[in-house]
């Protein structure tokens, strides 16, 4: 349940952008070294509150560019998802920009010196993540048929919409992928 989009929560359809939201959870588990809401248990509360902006939090450290990413995956509103080949593009120039010295090139508001900043920032905090958790008997990570009803239309959180707001971002290319090099 942890990584079925809300609306698919909410009897729609499964989609692309479906998966899309599943891979912002995924980066979460990524960088938090835990499963997501591996303390609850996986039942109709906790899918209300998923459809009510409910996200897993990020390990210590996350970079402010990967979170706003996640985010983006994780929009209650699956038609202001990023496409698979969006986030090809931008976890591409982030893997470039990695092994990049001091290079100037800019993409999606950032050069590559300040993605390779971030990350290297990030990793210095990576060594201290716990990895061990005491996961709830009722948090289950296998595939099932969910019966769910009375669940309400998906919404973003505060958090989300304050990373997603359109003022917050104004000044930065990362999402606006039409305009990308």
């Amino acid at each position: 349940m942890p990584y079925v989009a809300p609306e698919v929560l909410n009897g729609e359809p499964y989609a692309l952008s479906s998966d899309i939201y599943s891979f912002g959870i995924i980066m979460i588990e990524l960088l938090s070294g835990k499963p997501p809401f591996y303390k609850r248990k996986h039942d109709t509360t906790l899918a209300l509150e998923i459809c009510n902006g409910l996200r897993p939090e990020f390990g210590k450290g996350t970079p402010e560019i990967y979170k706003k990413l996640a985010y983006k995956c994780m929009n209650a509103n699956s038609n202001q998802r990023p496409t698979a080949s969006e986030l090809h593009d931008i976890i591409d120039f982030w893997f470039l920009s990695s092994y990049n010295d001091n290079r100037e090139k800019e993409k999606f508001g950032y050069k590559e010196k300040e993605i390779k900043a971030m990350f290297e920032e990030a990793s210095k905090e990576i060594p201290n993540i716990s990895t061990s958790y005491e996961k709830n008997p009722d948090a289950i990570y296998t595939s099932r048929v969910f019966t769910l009803s009375n669940l309400t239309k998906p919404v973003n959180s505060s958090i989300i919409t304050s990373y997603l707001d359109e003022e917050d971002c104004k000044d930065s290319k990362l999402f606006d992928l039409a305009h990308y090099n």
